[in-house]
């Protein structure tokens, strides 16, 4: 299921990649991106990774 979310934080990991967090509903969740994302940011996310 793909979902568009709103980034909360951003954080480089040590292999590279970014770990997003964002908000739904009061659970927060992360997911994986290649690149950075700008906190506030909309992106899609599917299956533990941002797309798009």
């Amino acid at each position: 299921m793909t979902q568009r979310v709103n980034v909360q934080t951003c954080t480089l990991r040590r292999d590279g990649q970014h770990l997003v967090t964002y908000r739904v509903g009061s659970s927060v969740y992360s997911a994986l991106s290649p690149k950075f994302v700008q906190p506030g940011t909309d992106v899609r996310v599917r299956d533990g990774k941002v797309i798009g």
